[in-house]
């Protein structure tokens, strides 16, 4: 008879601690949640003010291509 009382008080204790390592784990999967929802907003907003910053800046005339003459090989004819 103490074997099945055994059985009942580890099937007892294994469930709580099912429901506590659930919890735990829950609870772990929704910090995470939240620090990466944070991180996100974060790097969205940063993304947004380099964008604008960028918008603010004058733009450099784009470089004119060289004009090259003839190649040395027709230049001596």
């Amino acid at each position: 008879m103490s074997s099945s009382k055994a059985k009942t008080a580890n099937r007892a204790y294994r469930s709580l601690d099912a429901k506590a390592a659930m919890a735990e784990h829950e609870k772990e999967k929704r910090d995470a949640q939240k620090k990466t929802a944070k991180l996100r907003e974060l790097r969205l907003a940063k993304e947004a003010e380099d964008r604008a910053a960028e918008a603010l800046q004058e733009k450099k005339p784009a470089k004119k291509p060289k004009k090259r003459g003839l190649p040395e090989f027709e230049r001596e004819r």
